[in-house]
Formats: structure tokens, sequence, C-alpha cells
């Protein structure tokens, strides 16, 4: 899986370029009442990554916000 850290915008869908392939994502270790975002868990299948690199493109609600606070995972 592909970890994102940080993200602090709500996630739209996700795509593998190339291909167009949708995936899913997962939030874990958001506390609902904490501004601390959870880690972002994207399962990419092993049958879908490219020979020499694979892209993602992730779709925002939002403008990209990022978390710069202190504290989280």
């Amino acid at each position: 899986p592909v970890m994102l850290k940080g993200l602090d915008s709500k996630i739209k869908s996700i795509e593998i370029l190339g291909n167009g392939s949708k995936l899913l994502h997962k939030i874990v270790g958001k506390i609902s009442w904490s501004s601390v975002p959870g880690l972002v868990y994207i399962n990419v299948p092993e049958k879908k990554l490219d020979q020499y690199i694979t892209v993602l493109k992730l779709q925002l609600e939002k403008p990209i916000k990022l978390y710069r606070g202190k504290g989280g995972l």
C-alpha cells in the first residue's frame, strides 16, 4: 500500500494514470475531536502496477491543504 501523511484535504477519487483503474483508500488513526488528520492508505493491486513506474492521480474536493502542526501519527 501507499501511505500519505499530513493530507488534510478530502479525497474525491484516486486512479492510476495510464490505465484509469480506480482505487480505494482508507484513513487510519483519525480522531474525531482532533485537528490532526489520519494516515491515508491506498491499496494498489500488484497486477495493476506499471512495469517501470506507477503514478497515482488524486482528485481532492478542495485545493490541497497540508497539516503542518505538531503531533499525530
